[in-house]
């Protein structure tokens, strides 16, 4: 049957993965996202650095497994969303990608205010700042006339990788729902934030559902990642999105969450919610009538990751959760405050004594986090969690962090067995658009989970008196 590549285009690295028939991940390499930052707030990917990245992880992918890459019958992908670059006439990349942390767009803010009566009901997004696609393209039709005026074609990073890649403008309707500038019940792109980018001359892509075949890969692109000719390509999704199906997440009321550098829940729905709270995001999912919902959180894996920099360089993460198990739940009033990730790490921790250990800081972020997760659940199912919950991200490979968030939420959660569901994930669409099997079949195959994490009852009620008095981390 074959093998499926996929990339997973991440802020941090980029992924490239082979999975076989059967869904078994048989390689795996990651290439660091080349970001540049030419100024203060600025964040940008040259267009020749993103397709040096693709080529990189490909290459060390032929040469970790290269019989398997041979066989490659179809491409698939994970992607950021509000990351973009526009085209000149001839296809030439007028400017780097502008990535989605760029905060350029900070300074037309006041602009978006005409879309934000209709925003929400529209598109799933509950309101627009400077980090969303359209603020940056506004603030490029007000401060570079230069590109603006030869604007042609605008891509996102995974809409320029499908062009470069078979020829074919298309985008992805969850991940494009997240610009704002979407109709989430139409799959068109909105009349009203049209009218804004004013766009006149400047084609954005075809939308499409995640899992449509585009068609094959180039010939000169095939011989140039070494790839089989008639290699198919089929449209991913959100790099979220694409974690939760590879948690089996496609079936109405079921959650899944990736605790990595920020924290993000998903729930699959049967139907667009617009009562939701503000905090929560919504766009088309794989299927008609289907919808993800998404709420996301600063404080996360990101702040372990910190700590560990600050006060434990040379400490693995297994090294940290074997401190924290030594110290008792609600590491004797350690707390993680609020505001955490805005902070610098000695200033993170709420009553702070000369007692506390590196143990009690590492369990009051892990306590932290577990927190937050509990308030991002409860946005979306109005506090009636259900589980099992199925947990993504670094975070997922820690039983006793799983411990954690079961007791303080009260459900059972669940790793995935794949280390890498995201790219699961991409590859689960791919196999479907291949006629391997409908989702859910290919899901029950692919996607199986280790034996569940159960909350400790009494350890809940600890955390409950512990959420009464004012916990942190949300």
């Amino acid at each position: 049957m074959g093998h499926i590549l996929t990339f997973d285009l991440g802020t941090t690295y980029f992924k490239a993965a082979l999975f076989d028939e059967v869904g078994r991940l048989v390689a795996l390499t990651r290439v660091p996202t080349p970001l540049e930052v030419p100024r203060e707030g600025w964040c940008e990917m040259s267009a020749g650095g993103f397709v040096d990245a693709i080529r990189s992880a490909a290459d060390q992918l032929r040469q970790q497994a290269p019989r398997e890459y041979a066989d490659v019958v179809a491409i698939g992908f994970a992607t950021q969303a509000n990351s973009f670059v526009l085209l000149d006439s001839a296809d030439r990349p007028l400017m780097p990608f502008i990535i989605w942390t760029d905060r350029r767009g900070k300074d037309v803010e006041p602009d978006l205010q005409p879309l934000q009566s209709q925003l929400r009901q529209t598109t799933g997004v509950p309101s627009l700042t400077g980090e969303f696609s359209i603020a940056k393209l506004m603030w490029l039709a007000k401060h570079r006339p230069d590109v603006w005026k030869n604007a042609r074609r605008f891509c996102y990073l995974s809409d320029y990788l499908t062009f470069y890649l078979t020829g074919r403008h298309v985008t992805e309707a969850g991940m494009a729902s997240l610009s704002g500038m979407m109709d989430v019940h139409r799959l068109q792109w909105w009349p009203a934030a049209m009218d804004l980018v004013r766009p006149d001359k400047i084609a954005f892509p075809q939308i499409v559902r995640a899992g449509t075949e585009v068609g094959t890969i180039l010939g000169e692109r095939a011989a140039e990642l070494g790839l089989p000719t008639g290699c198919r390509m089929v449209i991913g999704c959100l790099d979220q999105y694409a974690g939760g199906i590879g948690a089996k997440n496609i079936q109405p009321g079921m959650i899944s969450e990736t605790t990595g550098t920020a924290l993000a829940t998903v729930r699959c729905s049967d139907r667009f919610e617009p009562d939701l709270p503000m905090t929560a995001y919504q766009g088309p999912a794989f299927e008609a009538g289907y919808f993800y919902q998404m709420t996301f959180g600063s404080t996360s894996a990101n702040l372990l990751e910190a700590l560990r920099n600050h006060a434990a360089k040379g400490m693995d993460y297994p090294d940290l959760t074997a401190a924290a198990e030594r110290v008792p739940p609600g590491a004797d009033g350690l707390r993680l405050k609020n505001d955490a990730y805005l902070l610098p790490v000695d200033q993170m921790f709420a009553n702070l004594r000369a007692e506390h250990t590196l143990g009690h800081k590492v369990r009051a972020v892990l306590e932290g986090v577990a927190f937050s997760l509990q308030s991002l659940i409860g946005q979306l199912t109005n506090d009636a969690v259900a589980g099992p919950i199925h947990s993504c991200g670094g975070a997922a490979r820690s039983r006793f962090w799983l411990q954690i968030k079961a007791d303080v939420i009260n459900v059972p959660f669940q790793a995935m067995t794949c280390p890498e569901p995201t790219s699961q994930g991409a590859a689960l669409l791919a196999g479907r658009a291949l006629g391997w099997g409908s989702l859910a079949e290919l899901s029950a195959r692919w996607s199986t989970t280790q034996s569940p994490v159960e909350p400790d009852a009494k350890q809940h009620q600890t955390y409950q008196a512990i959420h009464m008095s004012g916990c942190a981390g949300q």
